[in-house]
């Protein structure tokens, strides 16, 4: 490892970025452990429920505070370990396990969004920097359209196009609530962004010696590719990967948010946002720990990014 990748990612900023998304991971990954030890069910309706609470029962949804008493609010936070800990949402239901199942499909959808977007962004970027001329055009003009149309606008166009419809390709159907939906989705719609930069990596690399050499020798456009351009773009994806992850997720979020996204039963950090946005003054938590879980996440993305960018600079300049 070069000392310019051990500077940056030795920063304090590198592991507090590092600490946060496996600390996320982590608890995403022991939802049913938590949910099974505090005996709470993070989909099921629980209106008429109750839980204890300093050593008395008391209902999960409580009589409004207005004068006349009219209406329910859902039990509020403790701030101690057990169930209802962040308190309970609009249908009773505990936030704190819906927080680490949301976690699971937010995290899951942004990571296999960011890996099939940068798969799909990497095969257009090479061949377009490769073969070049009429090819190049092409793709790049293809890229240039999807650029141009607004992200979210388009993400919602085609997330309206298929929630609440069954896909079938052949032998193959896709679920209306299955998750690789909004994966697909978004995934496409962040391709033009990755894959205009492997693009210029890809035409600088042709130009390079190690490559010229290959083709003196007679090697064929495959084996360039797979021996000599792709161990090249290692660096540039590492550098893509955490960057496109936030996009994703925030994508993701906002896709759910508007119920667009993953689907009831199932929970998102978006959807949970959803859920809170009628508590926002009676039981904030409800909406403010999803999005203080998106707003860390995110941060501790775009810090691992930029250092490995930084790592990667002084190995290109040398």
């Amino acid at each position: 490892m070069s000392l310019a990748w051990r500077g940056a990612i030795g920063r304090p900023s590198v592991l507090f970025a590092c600490i946060v998304l496996v600390g996320l991971c982590l608890s995403a990954c022991l939802a049913p452990f938590y949910a099974q030890g505090v005996g709470v069910d993070p989909f099921a309706s629980n209106l008429a429920g109750s839980v204890m609470r300093d050593g008395r029962v008391v209902d999960v949804m409580q009589p409004n505070d207005n004068p006349l008493h009219l209406g329910l609010t859902p039990i509020g936070p403790s701030w101690r370990w057990g169930a209802y800990s962040l308190g309970a949402d609009s249908q009773g239901r505990d936030v704190a396990a819906r927080l680490l199942y949301g976690g699971r499909s937010s995290l899951l959808i942004a990571g296999a969004s960011a890996c099939l977007c940068l798969v799909l962004a990497t095969g257009c970027g090479m061949v377009a920097g490769v073969f070049g001329g009429w090819i190049d055009t092409v793709l790049s003009r293809l890229l240039d359209i999807l650029w141009a149309v607004p992200v979210y606008l388009f993400a919602i166009s085609l997330s309206v196009v298929t929630v609440g419809h069954d896909l079938r390709f052949g032998p193959f159907h896709i679920g209306a609530d299955s998750f690789l939906l909004p994966i697909g989705i978004i995934a496409l719609i962040y391709v033009p962004y990755a894959a205009r930069p492997i693009r210029a990596r890809t035409r600088s690399l042709m130009t390079s010696g190690f490559v010229l050499a290959a083709q003196g020798l007679g090697a064929s456009p495959v084996r360039i590719v797979l021996k000599e351009i792709l161990p090249s773009l290692i660096d540039t994806l590492l550098v893509l990967a955490p960057l496109i992850m936030a996009l994703c997720l925030l994508a993701e979020s906002a896709l759910s948010f508007l119920s667009l996204g993953v689907q009831a039963p199932a929970a998102s950090w978006g959807s949970l946002i959803h859920d809170g946005e009628g508590l926002i003054y009676s039981r904030p938590v409800v909406a403010i720990a999803p999005g203080l879980a998106i707003v860390l996440t995110v941060l501790a993305l775009n810090m691992l990014g930029e250092a490995l960018q930084n790592g990667v600079r002084p190995m290109r300049t040398r």
